[in-house]
C-alpha cells in the first residue's frame, strides 16, 4: 500500500504530463481494439451468411476462389454446357448467375445486383426468404431486398434503370432477414447480360439431390470440366478464414505501431520523473530503502499508466465498435465489428507488456543511482 501511495502521489504531482501519457495509451489501445474488432465482426458475419446459403457448391473460374461478388464474368457458354452434361449425369440442378456492383465504398450508395435465370427466385439461394410485397420471382422485373429498397427509396412499380438500354420495374420487395439477402437486387439474368454485353456467367450454383455429398460432387465436376473450380461451403469458409487471418496480422501490425508510440510516451514520462526525483531517491536510500524497492516503485508507475490507459482504451474501443455496428446494421443489416472478451483481454495484455517494457530502463536507472551522488544534487 505504501508503494502504491507513492506511485499515485508522483503521478498526481505532474498532472499534465501524466494525463498526456495516459491519453496516448488510451488512443493506442482503442485503435488496436477497433482495428481487430473488424476482423472478429467480419468473421462472424461471413460464417453466418454462408450458413444461410442454400446451394452447397459454387462453381467459379480457376483463380477466382473465395466469397466474392462481382468481377468479370468468365464462365463461358461452352463451359456451362459441359457443366450441364455433367450435372445431368450426377442428377444435379444448376443455377447460373451474374453479379454486378454499382456505387462506391459507402453502403448507402452501393447496390449489388444478381442475375437469376427464369423461374428461379432468391428463396432458392437463401432458404426462408419471403416476399413482403409483390412477387418472389424477378420475371420481367426486379425483386429488391428490404435494405436495398429502403436505401434507394424503391416501392412496387418503381422504375429501375440498369443502363441506357435496360430499364426494369420493381415487382417484389423482400421481408427483412437481417443478412446479406436484404442488400441484393435480383433481376433477370438476361437483363444483366445485356447490361454487361456478355453471354458469360460469374458463377454457377449447384443444388444437390438428397443424400449427395458436396465434396464428392465438387471433385467430380472439376474432373469433367477443366478450367473451373467447384468450391463447397466448407472450402469457402477455410479460404475466408485464411484471408481474415492475414488481414488480422496487417491490422495488428498497424495498431502495434500506435501502441509502441504509447509505450515510448510512458518511458519518456517515467524517465523524466526519475531524473527529477534523484534527490528523493537518494534520501530513500539513505533511510534504508533497498534498490529493489526503488526499482519496483518506478516500474509500478509505468504499469499503472499502462493499466489505466489500456482499460479505458478497451472500453473506448468497445464504444467505437458499437457505433460501427449501429451504422452497418442500419445500412446493410450486418454487424461488421465485434469486441469479444478474448480480444479485449489480448489488447489489455499487449498494453501491459509495453508498459512493463517501457518501465524497465527507467526503473533500472533509478535503482542504480549512487546515494552520495543523489544527495549531492540541489
Amino acid at each position: 500500500m505504501e508503494v502504491l501511495y507513492l506511485v499515485l502521489r508522483n503521478l498526481t504531482q505532474r498532472p499534465v504530463r501524466s494525463l498526456l501519457t495516459f491519453l496516448g495509451v488510451v488512443i493506442a489501445t482503442a485503435s488496436m481494439v477497433l482495428f481487430l474488432s473488424f476482423g472478429e465482426g467480419l468473421r462472424r458475419a461471413l460464417f453466418q451468411e454462408l450458413s444461410r446459403v442454400g446451394p452447397a457448391i459454387q462453381v467459379v473460374p480457376e483463380g477466382a476462389e473465395g466469397f466474392t461478388f462481382g468481377g468479370f464474368p468468365e464462365i463461358t457458354p461452352d463451359q456451362y454446357r459441359a457443366l450441364e452434361e455433367a450435372a445431368r449425369a450426377l442428377s444435379l440442378r444448376l443455377v447460373p448467375t451474374l453479379f454486378l456492383t454499382r456505387g462506391g465504398f459507402d453502403p448507402a450508395s452501393s447496390f449489388l445486383f444478381q442475375g437469376l435465370p427464369e423461374g428461379i427466385g432468391p428463396d432458392v439461394l437463401y432458404p426462408g426468404v419471403r416476399a413482403r410485397e409483390g412477387s418472389l420471382l424477378p420475371k420481367g422485373g426486379a425483386v429488391v431486398g428490404a435494405k436495398a429498397a429502403e436505401r434507394a427509396g424503391l416501392s412496387l412499380g418503381s422504375p429501375l434503370r440498369l443502363s441506357r438500354e435496360v430499364s426494369l420495374k420493381v415487382v417484389g420487395i423482400l421481408e427483412e432477414q437481417g443478412g446479406l439477402a436484404d442488400n441484393f437486387i435480383y433481376v433477370p439474368l438476361s437483363a444483366l447480360q445485356k447490361v454487361l454485353g456478355t453471354r458469360n456467367y460469374s458463377a454457377v450454383l449447384v443444388l444437390l439431390a438428397p443424400g449427395q455429398k458436396a465434396e464428392e460432387v465438387a471433385r467430380a465436376l472439376e474432373a469433367k470440366v477443366p478450367g473451373l473450380k467447384a468450391q463447397t461451403t466448407s472450402e469457402v469458409m477455410r479460404f475466408a478464414e485464411r484471408a481474415l487471418r492475414i488481414s488480422d496480422l496487417v491490422r495488428f501490425g498497424i495498431s502495434l505501431v500506435a501502441l509502441v508510440v504509447g509505450g515510448l510516451l510512458v518511458a519518456n514520462t517515467v524517465m523524466m520523473s526519475v531524473y527529477e526525483r534523484i534527490r528523493e531517491f537518494g534520501v530513500m536510500r539513505a533511510l534504508g530503502a533497498r534498490r529493489g524497492f526503488i526499482f519496483r516503485l518506478v516500474l509500478l508507475e509505468a504499469l499503472l499508466l499502462a493499466l489505466l490507459g489500456g482499460s479505458v482504451g478497451v472500453a473506448l474501443g468497445g464504444l467505437g465498435s458499437a457505433a460501427v455496428n449501429l451504422y452497418t446494421t442500419k445500412e446493410v443489416g450486418l454487424a461488421l465489428s465485434a469486441l469479444t472478451p478474448r480480444l479485449g483481454l489480448f489488447s489489455l495484455g499487449v498494453a501491459l507488456v509495453l508498459g512493463l517494457s517501457a518501465g524497465l530502463l527507467p526503473a533500472r536507472t533509478a535503482s542504480r543511482i549512487p546515494v552520495v551522488e543523489a544527495l549531492g544534487r540541489v
